[in-house]
This record gives structure tokens, sequence and C-alpha cells, in this order.
């Protein structure tokens, strides 16, 4: 019964359109109420599912991201991908992902991604012929290569519940978000060649390249400091995001003299806005799992699912596709908290590998954010567009079934997350 109380009304909640970072808090609430429980417990598991130094990342991250976007970096790393392939088919759509796949690795935020790449892409890919839908839905879904390739926030919210290493799953994210990139620029070539689309024929100069290459080098240091710093062991991923803040900040002031008072102020707001969300998920996330776990729910489930089956490759099946549904009506952090401490026991009894499952689950969540109903990188990309959801739509689905390509290949193929552990 506790758990038809959880569910169903989490369900409720979330039909009658209450903000999923509420419905959360509510449901864990009136489970409570129902097993007699005091809820005097609410408010210090609040506290203590925030109050953990990892977080801090967060937004560290979210605020190099936005100072590498106002201080002219992501402008000029478009502009060096534009000098190798703008002169191709479907050359500018491989700078869209090129692109995003650099600003992924300094942002960790997938939304973060579409609107500073896209922005500039977008309207150029409209410029040369490309279809707007397509353009969009080509940037939404580049967009959500922030979420796997490292840093990614959501690997770290992945970390901080399952209690894995941090800088292990950053390193296990890079194969699969290079992956995942090159898939959609093969298919971005085959689609622009049939259409049309892009590509005059003129290659940059060695010249404009060297220039461009000069120009851009400040942004090429970044993801270098960034994971370099992580990975040689020498910083935290905190004290790693932390020292991205004062990089981006003094590339942007001194390099590129493109950060002034008025868009640092709303770099600061944007961050302090989006932590704030993030946050707030968080809390109301974390009791909500405290309350599967303490109510017995987490375990009665994972037998449930340990009756159906025991075969692995039919779990991970499984497994994508409640990811994959999830991600299509809530944010990464709340779906994380909400079915990992199902999924992990479940994974540890048919021993998978946590790390391996921990990018499964982050390149499902990825694909989400292309997803409707939530889908919050289309959002972004269409209104930057200018287009319809219609139109989006109909150019992001090809991209979305050519995504499950790259998710099931890591899937089956465990190597291309662990390669580099």
């Amino acid at each position: 019964m506790t758990e038809l109380i959880l569910f169903g009304s989490l369900a409720l909640m979330v039909f009658i359109n209450i903000p999923i970072a509420i419905a959360l808090g509510l449901a864990s609430i009136f489970t409570l109420l129902y097993t007699g429980d005091p809820l005097g417990v609410v408010p210090s598991m609040m506290q203590a599912t925030v109050q953990k130094f990892t977080l801090l990342t967060i937004p560290l991250f979210i605020l190099a991201g936005a100072l590498m976007d106002c201080g002219g970096i992501s402008k000029r790393l478009i502009n060096l991908a534009n000098c190798f392939f703008g002169g191709i088919k479907g050359g500018m759509g491989f700078v869209a992902v090129i692109a995003a796949m650099f600003f992924a690795a300094i942002s960790g935020s997938g939304t973060a991604t579409v609107a500073a790449i896209g922005s500039i892409l977008i309207p150029a890919m409209m410029k040369e012929g490309y279809d707007g839908g397509f353009s969009a839905g080509l940037s939404a879904i580049s967009g959500s290569l922030g979420t796997v390739i490292p840093p990614s926030i959501t690997f770290i919210i992945y970390g901080m519940i399952t209690g894995e290493s941090i800088g292990d799953l950053f390193f296990a994210g890079i194969v699969p978000g290079v992956l995942f990139g090159f898939i959609l620029c093969v298919y971005t070539y085959f689609i622009s060649k049939k259409k049309g689309w892009g590509g005059n024929g003129k290659m940059a100069s060695g010249k404009e390249i060297w220039a461009a290459f000069v120009d851009a080098l400040w942004g090429l240091f970044s993801p270098i400091i960034v994971l370099g710093g992580i990975y040689s062991g020498l910083l935290t991923p905190t004290e790693s995001a932390a020292v991205a803040v004062i990089y981006s900040f003094l590339v942007g002031v001194f390099v590129y003299k493109e950060i002034n008072l008025k868009n640092f102020w709303q770099s600061l707001f944007a961050t302090g806005k989006t932590t704030g969300i993030i946050l707030l998920i968080i809390m109301n996330a974390g009791i909500f799992s405290w309350v599967l776990t303490e109510q017995g729910i987490a375990s009665r489930l994972t037998e449930f699912a340990l009756s159906l089956t025991q075969d692995k490759i039919v779990m991970l099946l499984i497994i994508n596709i409640v990811f994959l549904c999830a991600g299509c009506v809530m944010d990464n952090t709340s779906a994380l908290f909400i079915l990992v401490p199902i999924i992990m026991p479940i994974a540890k009894a048919l021993d998978i590998n946590m790390i391996h499952l921990g990018v499964i689950l982050v390149l499902n969540l990825s694909i989400g954010q292309v997803t409707p109903p939530v889908g919050p990188n289309l959002y972004v990309a269409a209104d930057i567009a200018k287009i319809k959801f219609e139109s989006i739509m109909k150019g992001v689905t090809p991209l979305l079934l050519v995504s499950l390509v790259a998710l099931l290949l890591v899937t089956f193929i465990p190597s291309l997350s662990l390669c580099l552990l």
C-alpha cells in the first residue's frame, strides 16, 4: 500500500502539472503520514541531502560555462571548427556537434550548451539553406552531449547517490560522448548530401586556420585544465570547477576583454537561478529516495524485478526503456533520485558494473533532454530558431533514432565506457 501512496500521489501531482520538485516532497510527506512516521525527519533529511561538499561543483561548473559564453570563448571555438569543416556538405552541422562537444567539456550542462552554441549556429545553418527543424533539432541533441561528456552535472549527482568515484565516471563518459557525437556527424553528412545543405566547397586557407587556432587557443586550454586537473589527481572535481571559474573570468576580462560588469552580473544571476532550481529538486528528491529505502519499497521492487528475469541483457534493455520513458516526463536529477535506489541493488545482484551503469543511465537521460513533453533542449532550440514545436520535432526525430544506436552500443559493449579506467 505504501508503494501505491508514494507513486500514485506523485503521478497524480505530475498529471495536474505540479512542479516535479514539489511533487516529490509532497508524495514523501503523504507516505509518511500514512505510515505514521514523524514528519520531523523531512527537514533534516532535506538538509542532509544538500549538505555535501560535492554539490559545490554544480554552481561552479554552471558559472564557468556562463563566463566562457559571455567571455567570447564559445564563438571562437565555433569559428575554429568552421574553418575545418564549413566548406563541405553538412559542414556547419559538424561544427554544431563539435562545438557542442568542446563547450560540454567546460559547462557540464546540456541546456547551457544549447543556449551558448545554438544561438550562434542555428541562424547560421538556416542562412546556409539547412532546414529550420533540422538545424534546431541538431543543436538540441548536440547540446545533450553536455550531459555525457565530462565534466557532467548528471554524473556528479549519480556519483553522489551511488558513492562511485566522480573522477572515474568522468573518465567513463569520454568515449561514449565522442561516439555519440561521431554518429550524429555521420548522419548529418549523409542527410546534408542528400538534401544539398551547406558546403560551398571553399575550404579555409592554412593562414585562416592558423589565425582561428591562435584566437581560440585560450578556449582550447579550458577543457585541458578542467579535466587534466581531475585526471592527473592534482585537483578534485570541486577544485577543478573553481579553477575553471577563475580561468574563465581571467580570459574573458584580460585576454578577450568581452566580460564587463553587466554580463558578469547576468552570469551570476543565471547561475544562482539554475543552482536554486537544481538544489530544490535535490532536496525534495532526497527525502523521496530516503522514503523509498526506509519503507522497504526499493527492496520489494528489486525482488519483483529479479523475479521477472535474471538475464543481464534483458535487464539492461528494461533499464534503458525505463530511463528513456523517465526522461520524457522528468528532469535528470529527479529521475536519478527516484530510480537509482531501485536499480542499484538489481544491478549489483546481476554483477553489472556501476560505472558502466552510470554511463548508460546518463546517456538515456541525455536523450531525454530532447524528448517531449519535458525535453528542455527542444524548447530552447525552437525559441532560438523561431519555429513551431512541430517543426523541431520533425527535424529531431531521425536524430533520436540515430542516437539509440549509440545507446545500444554503449549498453552492450561495456569496454566503450571502461576502457580508460
